[in-house]
């Protein structure tokens, strides 16, 4: 059955590949991203393929460009069934080297945009008693991350805030998971690395050997979207994390 899902970062890394894939299952998809030109791009390449997408510039910082997101996807589809945050930053620095702004700038957008995505659709959902919310995170909100001190801290607090907003909307049919990847071939995660230390990090041993594939992401987000998981809620998939 169709369904309306919004999708942050859409414009490129993991969040193009998902916005193509349920393009492709005849999925309703909303491609948000702050590059609204590339957000264009994706949706266009979706309706050649003969699915439905809409583009939408937004900035998951700030409430108002959030609440303008939502309003849009209602508009033009009626409803939000899937809210699905992937939107996400990273520069690589030591933790006694970063400018305090740096660390906002990725706190701002991995985990306060998040908070706004899930709070705007979150209450969307609830009026319905419907919806589905899934969070991309980071195993290395778990493990940690040497040069990322900003990035795993953000998105450990991804992971718990998706297990408190299960929790909290769960009386309204409404379900919250979070999926962390491990190392996964986008240029975000390759920013800042040589080729060097790019082929070494592909040579790593993460548990089950090789980086994440984005048809194991998309493949996961296909059945927590499905009546198969409509009882699932709360919980973090790891996939190939150490």
């Amino acid at each position: 059955m169709s369904q309306v899902v919004v999708v942050t970062g859409g414009a490129g890394g993991i969040g193009s590949a998902i916005c193509r894939a349920l393009g492709e299952d005849g999925h309703n998809v909303v491609v948000a991203d702050f590059n609204g030109e590339g957000a264009q791009a994706v949706a266009a390449e979706i309706g050649k393929g003969g699915g439905e997408a809409t583009a939408v510039g937004v900035d998951v910082g700030d409430k108002t460009s959030v609440d303008n997101m939502i309003a849009t996807a209602i508009d033009k589809y009626g409803h939000i069934d899937v809210q699905l945050n992937a939107a996400g930053v990273i520069k690589r620095c030591p933790v006694l080297e970063m400018p305090a702004e740096e660390w906002e700038r990725v706190i701002r957008v991995n985990l306060t945009g998040l908070f706004l995505c899930s709070q705007a659709a979150g209450k969307h959902m609830a009026e319905r008693k419907s919806g589905r919310i899934i969070n991309v995170a980071s195993g290395r909100g778990v493990t940690g991350q040497a040069l990322g001190s900003h990035y795993a801290a953000s998105n450990g607090g991804v992971i718990t805030f998706t297990k408190t907003l299960a929790i909290e909307l769960a009386p309204y049919n409404v379900t919250a998971n979070a999926i962390g990847p491990g190392a996964t071939e986008t240029d975000m995660a390759r920013a800042g690395m040589s080729d060097e230390q790019w082929t070494r990090k592909q040579t790593q041993s993460p548990l089950l050997g090789g980086f994440t594939q984005k048809d194991e992401i998309t493949g996961l987000i296909r059945y927590l979207i499905s009546d198969a998981a409509r009882y699932i809620s709360g919980q973090l998939f790891l996939l190939r994390t150490a």
